[in-house]
């Protein structure tokens, strides 16, 4: 759902003008275009809003887990870029926990 959000928002949040191509931008052969940005709807901001919460929100979960705990010191660094690769597994609106009660290990769904 958020991509399809992301993808479909204007790009400025506010009404902006855009801007027709130009010079040539540094180190690169792109001549940047924009059009104009209707700016964000209410509906599109609070939904922004509603998600930012939402990843804030876990994002604590993930970092207060009594599983951080259970590693020897000095490790923990180690064990959350080991959790940054781990890919989620999607079970309906959220996230399966495994048994083992580690967060974001994958966990399969019968």
């Amino acid at each position: 759902m958020a991509r399809i959000l992301v993808q479909t928002l204007p790009w400025s949040v506010e009404p902006a003008p855009g801007w027709a191509a130009g010079e040539k931008q540094p180190y690169t052969d792109c001549k940047s275009t924009k059009p104009d940005s209707p700016g964000y709807t209410h509906h599109e901001k609070s939904e922004v809003a509603r998600l930012r919460a939402a990843v804030r929100e876990l994002s604590v979960t993930v970092s207060t887990h009594p599983y951080w705990s259970t590693l020897e010191p000095g490790t923990v660094v180690e064990g959350r870029m080991a959790l940054k690769q781990t890919a989620p597994v999607a079970i309906g609106d959220g996230v399966a926990e495994p048994e083992d009660g580690t967060p974001g290990s994958p966990a399969r769904a019968a």
